[in-house]
């Protein structure tokens, strides 16, 4: 009985000698100084096959959490990872933005660990590891993926519908035997994946129809709702605040992708009736085209396009409330499940409900509430899902929201927040992110489910459309930043040039090199305060005697010597330049003195010694604030 296993075990330990296969076992790796931590790129691969693996984002966040920081652990699909749009957009980028903008002594890391074309499954096997990594929350937006997700009950490497039997196969593909037999395998049969159109949906497809209320469909409700349900437990268990969102998608301006008849149902003659109606909806007859469409919906409700269609006859009508119903009934019944069921947020609801460390986030209600008419389409959302960058900003003051009203702020030592029009209005959009974005989506859109034509003659013209359109065909995110900041400084268009850093900042707030360079930047607009926030942090996360210097040389130039002189003895045991520090020193313990002095016996000689003293060290500015009283008067 233990020889098999000897072997086996043999077998596997030669592999992993030898080299062989990836490392699927940790989700996070480390820095090579061994200071940060960082999401596994192969880490997809425990869920699909290599042809379809997908990658995330990778953001850094310390090995050993200190007291000052703030963690949260971001859990989706790809809308909450941002797609179609490049790094920059997401709400969690956006949350984390206004939670350190609002708690500037605080350390803010809010870590974005969503995957394209993932489900539940990730989410558990993700969630079940993340306690040992100190999160203070858990952020979770999803549901979108259940039926045709990695390892969902309707994808392409579906194993059936027992959690069991799933989540020990995404055990055995850590294995380098397993990663072995499925390369020789899949060697067979390989199908790579057209990385042109950039559209994964049509190869993780198996049964592309699934009935409303079908065994299928009720399947997929179920895979979600035991996932979560023991998710949430694993959170419960380690006393872990949850704050689980409800899903928004477009009702409104995404036609179904595919409608199923009854079988009982004469489709030559429904099909006959269908056209009519939108004849009588292109010429106008409104009226025309209800009665028609509700015979038809009376006849066969099952059939999506006449819902939708009703839809939008009501919607003309001017009966709003029945036509969002018309509209969300499109949706249920449409057979290509690519929107969330209302199920899927029923199901977090209730979870909600069941384990009182878990706080519902209710995006669905807000897309609803901010959309035209009440129903969501493009205003928030650029196709069936993914949520446009007014979407994103949606989102994330529904978890600030939740956040502050669960008492989550007070309880972390951090400012309360209260959600306004005003809230995120100065995240950092770049023009770039917004072309991106609209060339990204006119390029899914061409491809399998929605084969729309005519939208394909976009021109790159000025150079930050064309960065875009590179951007979309090579997808590099990080070359994309540095491109467009060389063009940035090389036209002078220093805001942009500084939005750029503090998109970088967001990416990575451990780089002191971004710091750094923000803080140049701010120098030449004469941002001298946002210099020397930006420079001493630089310092804070890298001692060096670069950093050092810029402090000092901001520092006076606005009249801060007590803040130049704590960097003094750094830059003159780590002088690399001909300027004397030591020298420069005492002038700084002169000023202060004399500063000292004006506050109790002010008099015009005490002006004069402090704008000399500035004067011989060359720092004009700062003497400008000390001119001659009597010139003055």
């Amino acid at each position: 009985m233990l020889l098999p296993l000897v072997i086996l075990f043999l077998a596997e330990s030669g592999l992993r000698w030898g080299g062989y296969g990836i490392d699927l076992d940790h989700l996070f790796l480390t820095t090579p100084d061994g200071q940060y931590l960082y999401m596994n790129k192969e880490i997809s691969k425990r869920y699909f096959t290599a042809s379809q693996a997908t990658t995330g984002n990778i953001e850094f966040f310390k090995k050993k959490k200190d007291a000052n920081t703030i963690r949260m652990f971001v859990l989706g699909e790809s809308a909450a990872l941002g797609f179609p749009y490049p790094n920059n957009i997401s709400f969690q980028r956006m949350l984390k933005y206004e939670l350190q903008k609002n708690n500037p002594s605080k350390n803010i890391e809010i870590i974005n660990l969503s995957l394209t074309a993932i489900n539940s499954y990730t989410f558990y096997d993700f969630g079940k590891e993340l306690a040992k990594y100190e999160p203070d929350a858990i952020l979770i937006y999803g549901g979108h993926n259940e039926y045709y997700g990695a390892l969902g009950v309707g994808s392409t490497n579906t194993f059936g519908n027992n959690p069991t039997t799933v989540r020990m196969i995404i055990r055995l593909r850590q294995t380098r035997l397993v990663q072995l037999l499925e390369q020789i395998t899949h060697s067979f049969r390989s199908r790579s994946i057209d990385k042109e159109s950039d559209n994964l949906m049509k190869y993780v497809v198996k049964n592309q129809l699934i009935k409303y209320q079908s065994p299928l469909f009720y399947k997929g409700i179920d895979q979600f709702r035991r996932n979560m349900e023991d998710l949430m437990s694993v959170f419960h268990e380690e006393n872990i605040p949850v704050f689980c969102s409800t899903v928004g998608m477009n009702l409104k301006d995404q036609y179904p992708f595919r409608s199923i008849l009854s079988e009982k149902t004469d489709s030559t003659f429904y099909r006959e009736q269908l056209q009519a109606a939108r004849l009588s909806v292109g010429q106008g007859e409104i009226t025309t085209a209800d009665s028609i469409l509700t015979l038809l919906y009376n006849q066969d409700p099952a059939y999506a396009d006449c819902s939708y269609l009703l839809g939008k006859v009501k919607l003309a009508l001017g009966e709003k409330e029945k036509a969002y119903s018309y509209f969300n009934d499109a949706k249920q019944k449409d057979g290509l499940r690519f929107r969330a069921p209302d199920e899927i947020n029923e199901t977090i609801d209730r979870l909600a409900g069941t384990f009182n460390n878990t706080h519902k986030v209710d995006a669905e209600a807000a897309f609803k509430a901010e959309s035209p008419d009440h129903i969501p389409g493009y205003k928030l959302l650029l196709e069936h899902v993914h949520p446009t960058i007014e979407g994103h900003r949606l989102i994330a003051k529904c978890f600030l929201r939740e956040l502050n009203g669960a008492g989550f702020f007070r309880e972390k030592k951090m400012n309360e927040y209260v959600v306004t029009g005003e809230s995120l209005s100065t995240f950092p959009v770049l023009e770039f992110d917004s072309l991106a974005g609209a060339y990204s989506c006119v390029r899914l859109k061409q491809g399998f489910p929605f084969f729309e034509t005519g939208n394909d003659t976009i021109q790159a013209e000025t150079p930050v459309e064309k960065m875009a359109m590179q951007y979309v065909r090579e997808k590099n995110w990080y070359k994309s930043m540095e491109t467009l900041y060389k063009y940035a400084v090389s036209v002078k268009d220093y805001p942009l040039a500084l939005d750029l850093m503090r998109v970088r900042i967001l990416d990575n707030e451990y780089d002191p090199a971004f710091y750094s360079s923000a803080g140049d930047i701010c120098t030449v607009m004469h941002r001298y305060e946002e210099a020397l926030e930006h420079y001493r942090k630089s310092f804070a996360l890298h001692n060096s005697f670069p950093y050092a210097k810029e402090i000092i040389s901001v520092a006076l130039r606005l009249d801060k010597p007590e803040t130049a002189v704590q960097y003094m003895e750094y830059a003159i045991a780590n002088n690399q330049s001909a300027m004397n520090f030591r020298t420069l020193k005492n002038h700084c313990i002169e000023i202060i003195r004399y500063k000292k002095l004006l506050e109790t016996t002010p008099s015009d000689e005490i002006y004069r010694k402090i704008r000399e003293i500035y004067l011989q060290i060359g720092n004009t500015e700062a003497a400008a604030l000390y001119p001659d009283r009597k010139l003055t008067r």
